[in-house]
């Protein structure tokens, strides 16, 4: 974030689209979200997500290839946006309990496919109590 904190930034990160690098991405992202002020809650929250995110990516990934994920920040918001290379026309499961977790853990979820680039955005922004 800037040094006064009252504008967004945007960080990226690419790593290989494999499982054992999603632990990466979720350090990533708990540091930021610190960054960005929200609760521990949030926090762990998020980093959930995030996870439940790559699992609904890599099953669809175009071998070999990267995972990016661009990061916003704002005071007291985050958002995500992970993406891998993948077909076309490849969606992922909204049935399953990763789905479910996701829904359940990010202030708001997205998918979409754009020429071969599968991605899903979440965020999630503090509230602030008694206003």
């Amino acid at each position: 974030m800037t040094e006064d904190r009252n504008e967004a930034s945007e960080v990226q990160l690419r790593i290989p689209a494999d499982g054992a690098f999603v632990s990466a991405l979720r350090t990533l992202t708990a540091s930021l979200a610190a960054r960005c002020d929200l609760t521990i809650d949030q926090i762990e929250d998020l980093r959930i997500a995030v996870d439940e995110a790559c699992s609904l990516l890599l099953p669809h990934v175009a071998a070999p290839a990267h995972l990016t994920a661009s990061f916003t920040l704002e005071p007291g918001a985050l958002r995500v946006v992970a993406s891998v290379p993948a077909d076309p026309s490849a969606k992922p499961d909204r049935g399953g309990l990763a789905w479910t977790v996701l829904s359940a853990l990010a202030d708001d979820v997205s998918v979409s496919n754009n020429d071969g680039v599968l991605s899903v955005a979440i965020g999630k922004q503090r509230l602030v109590r008694g206003r």
